[in-house]
């Protein structure tokens, strides 16, 4: 049962877009997927602006048919989640998280055929390194969701090759990179976007896996197919 684990090298950086993309193609790939996020806080401030909230975009774009509960932590306020957590007079338990992830996976596991796998997609919220709890963040939450795939994604604007390069150094001093990174369009493009995959490169820092654009999603076309043969 191939697990993603979607991480960023902060928050707004393409997480839940690089989400949806992967959801995409691997139901176009005729694999049975499923996003999830058991974990977001800027809730309150998503329905006030009738945005739907991250993990209902997740449960939009998962194959069709697919039917997720609610996740068990949503936070209303649009701050780190161990502080919105706090302000709600609430503690996360990455052990739920976990464990609500595992539950979903295993109740969608009948609907498998021989010809395909479910693949799940968990988007964290916020930074690799964003605290959930004391002396728990988001890298530790991933560590629990093993075995799975890491997906580090960071935003294809000025600045992402220092954050790129903190993030590795920082995850390789615990013990485990990530398996792929991806540059997804910024919000804002700027005079670096563009260029930033090949410095990552050329710097010996990392060759990103995929660029997603803002415009369409054929960048994780080469992802997905990695994604898929490394299943076999």
């Amino acid at each position: 049962m191939p697990r993603i684990v979607v991480l960023g090298c902060g928050t707004g950086v393409g997480k839940t877009r690089l989400s949806v993309s992967l959801l995409r193609k691997l139901d176009a790939f005729g694999q049975l997927a499923v996003g999830l996020k058991p974990i977001e806080s800027g809730v309150q401030a998503a329905h006030e602006g009738r945005a739907m909230t991250d993990a209902a975009v997740l449960a939009n774009a998962s194959s069709r048919g697919i039917l997720t509960p609610e996740p068990p932590y949503a936070l209303r306020d649009p701050v780190s989640p161990h502080l919105a957590a706090r302000t709600q007079g609430v503690e996360i338990d990455p052990k739920v998280a976990v464990l609500w992830v595992q539950n979903v996976e295993r109740e969608l596991t009948p609907l498998v055929s021989s010809d395909m796998a479910l693949w799940s997609v968990v988007e964290t919220a916020g930074g690799v390194f964003s605290p959930l709890t004391v002396g728990c963040s988001n890298f530790d939450l991933a560590l629990a969701l093993e075995p799975a795939v890491w997906v580090l994604v960071a935003a294809d604007a000025l600045g992402v090759l220092h954050d790129v390069s903190a993030c590795l150094q920082a995850m390789r001093a615990r013990g485990r990179s990530p398996d792929h990174v991806v540059l997804s369009a910024a919000r804002e493009p700027d005079a670096s976007t563009g260029s930033n995959a090949k410095e990552l490169e050329m710097l010996g820092l990392v060759t990103p896996t995929a660029v997603l654009n803002r415009n369409d999603d054929s960048g994780v076309q080469a992802l997905v197919h990695q994604l898929l043969q490394s299943a076999r």
